[in-house]
């Protein structure tokens, strides 16, 4: 082989090489944990204030189309994806630029109690608590672990089970949850906890995959509507929580941004609710741990 040919194939070789890297750090071989779109932060507020929290875009009525894409999203992550090796240190949450502020409700719904809920929920939900339920309107402890049961009581397989910490967005608009730990964005940026009533969803963000290892939320994508939810808290309450819709796929900057996804981070009526995200892994994508998309669920409060 001459000269010339061998020189030619080094070229060809070396340009090879540098497109991979380029596209790697472009986030077009992406893999690992991925960061999350994150609610733009609000600003803390005093218990009976709650529901003046300034945080996310403008509340509409969830849009069928949303309810649509829950039921019908692909999954294009299962426990059969490769969890392949990724860097450390990606964030799971990347926030709006800007946040507006929502005014407070004229009329509000009057608050339930654990013996004022429906007699339904109550009924699907007595095998949920394992001690006394949380506060209704405002809860002063912090929530410390989650489970998620692929059904409707814990008899059902149990797809999700993770300690719970406090996690703030950084500078960078971003949040970064402790790998192997559901990160709680709460106060001061965030101000509502995961099961009292406000006009905000809690938010609950977790990994899906961190450092080539399955994460607290790797399988969150397979929540379906049914599927129950128990938050526990630090002073040893509890509180259960139903999934209207399958975990549904949304397109990252979409998901802080249209009003198609405003649902996720502003209730239309005050009420009980959380919100749970992780991202979206795509099979044979991935080295520097970029996701396009994020797996989102939401649950209401039965008990």
């Amino acid at each position: 082989m001459s000269t010339n040919v061998k020189r030619g194939l080094w070229a060809v070789l070396l340009l090879a090489c540098i497109a991979a890297v380029w596209f790697a750090v472009r986030g077009g071989l992406a893999l690992g944990d991925t960061p999350i779109s994150a609610p733009p932060s609000a600003a803390s507020t005093s218990a009976s204030s709650r529901d003046t929290a300034s945080a996310g875009p403008t509340p509409t009525e969830r849009s069928s189309s949303a309810s649509a894409t829950a039921s019908s999203a692909s999954v294009t992550t299962s426990s059969s994806a490769p969890a392949s090796t990724a860097s450390t240190g990606n964030a799971v949450a990347s926030a709006p630029t800007a946040a507006t502020s929502a005014p407070a409700p004229t009329t509000a719904p009057a608050t339930p109690t654990p013996s004022e809920a429906p007699s339904s929920s109550t009924a699907s939900a007595s095998g949920l608590l394992t001690g006394l339920a949380a506060p209704w309107e405002d809860i002063a402890a912090a929530p410390v672990h989650v489970a998620v049961y692929r059904g409707p009581d814990r008899s059902a397989e149990q797809i999700v089970g993770a300690s719970i910490e406090l996690t703030q967005m950084r500078d960078d608009g971003e949040i970064n949850p402790t790998p192997q730990t559901v990160g709680w964005y709460g106060p001061p940026q965030w101000s509502t906890t995961p099961g009292e009533r406000s006009g905000y969803p809690g938010v609950l963000a977790g990994h899906i995959i961190h450092s080539g290892s399955k994460d607290v939320f790797y399988r969150l994508q397979e929540a379906r509507a049914g599927d129950a939810v128990v938050i526990s808290y630090d002073d040893g309450t509890q509180a259960a929580f139903r999934i209207q819709d399958d975990a549904v796929s949304a397109d990252k900057t979409a998901f802080t941004q249209d009003e198609e996804w405003v649902w996720a981070w502003k209730l239309d009526v005050p009420g009980n609710a959380v919100t749970l995200i992780t991202c979206e892994l795509v099979e044979g994508s991935g080295m520097t741990g970029y996701s396009l998309n994020n797996w989102v669920v939401q649950a209401d409060r039965v008990a």
